[in-house]
């Protein structure tokens, strides 16, 4: 689950309370929690009904893995209907979710959502659902946390998911690209490297020295028909050019480059989120030549040689950052 961080204060309001909420503030930020319910405490015996103090106190209870406090709290931001209320419905539905009320948590965000539309409301939303199996809003929601905002890397990245789970190993890779542009050099990162190689080669698997099996999945009607078996034939060929010397981010850069190329070519009329987000921007970052420095940069969580080869290639990598800021 992801929070919202402390909303603005409004400075409008008794200026006693303020300076409370700020003390709170500032003890919770230091991880003194017991301290900071104290002067949230105080502040709501100036006023009961303190959206902004009540709010503190659910995210602070929050941080102390009291749900059934933070639900409690935060249900009371929601009830005062003011400009707070986003940051309510966020803590109401991370504190159902942690007590493993997941349906209740899942209504809160589409409660939330109603009138707030903001990113991490339909994260939130979309993360609950793929935990509760319930993909096909999960989709909907995480595509919709993407189109507010494009740079919050863990939306891709739950997207990716989604799709695998659904078993759509492309559609599981484009927002894999995209997480790994966004966050190269994460713990996660290095996981998610892992993953986007391991549906690289999906279905590829060398049962001796001159036999090669290929599974391709293809579903039934897939407008990415064509790309899967494009994609297994390579790495199928990618065994063999491993015993000829080409290094494996050799291969991944020339792979990737195949890829958006093809798809490219493949979207004519298609209208999906997919192919109109992720293949445009991938299809136009090949034709720019910028694949080969892409693939490097989206591999720094696998060691230092990927720091010096972008070290070694500073022309390159200035003219993706370049493209990349347009």
């Amino acid at each position: 689950m992801l929070l919202l961080g402390c909303p603005f204060l409004n400075y409008g309001q008794d200026s006693s309370l303020i300076e409370l909420i700020k003390q709170g503030i500032a003890f919770h930020d230091e991880g003194e929690y017991e301290r900071a319910i104290e002067f949230y405490q105080k502040a709501l015996k100036i006023d009961p009904a303190s959206s902004l103090a009540n709010y503190e106190l659910s995210l602070t209870y929050l941080s102390l893995e009291d749900y059934k406090k933070a639900e409690k709290y935060s249900k009371k931001v929601i009830k005062s209907n003011d400009e707070y209320v986003l940051h309510g419905y966020m803590n109401y539905g991370t504190a159902l979710d942690m007590q493993g009320k997941a349906q209740k948590a899942i209504k809160a965000y589409e409660k939330g959502m109603q009138d707030n539309d903001h990113y991490l409301l339909s994260y939130n939303h979309a993360l609950t659902c793929y935990n509760q199996g319930e993909m096909s809003k999960a989709k909907q929601s995480a595509i919709k946390a993407i189109n507010n905002n494009p740079s919050h890397a863990s939306s891709h990245l739950i997207l990716s998911k989604i799709m695998e789970k659904s078993g759509e190993r492309i559609k599981a890779m484009l927002p894999l690209y995209y997480f790994l542009l966004l966050e190269p050099n994460t713990d996660r990162a290095k996981v998610e490297y892992g993953t986007l190689n391991r549906l690289l080669n999906f279905g590829v698997q060398q049962t001796s020295e001159q036999n090669i099996n290929i599974s391709i999945p293809i579903r039934e009607q897939s407008e990415f028909s064509a790309a899967e078996m494009m994609i297994s034939l390579t790495a199928a060929t990618n065994i063999q050019e491993k015993k000829e010397g080409k290094t494996p981010l050799e291969l991944f850069s020339a792979n990737n480059d195949q890829i958006f190329k093809i798809l490219g070519e493949l979207k004519k009329e298609q209208q999906d989120f997919m192919w109109s987000f992720y293949v445009p921007f991938f299809h136009d970052l090949a034709k720019e030549d910028l694949t080969e420095i892409y693939s490097y940069y989206i591999s720094l969580s696998i060691g230092e040689e990927i720091f010096q080869w972008i070290d070694e290639h500073p022309d390159d990598f200035k003219k993706f950052e370049e493209w990349f800021s347009k």
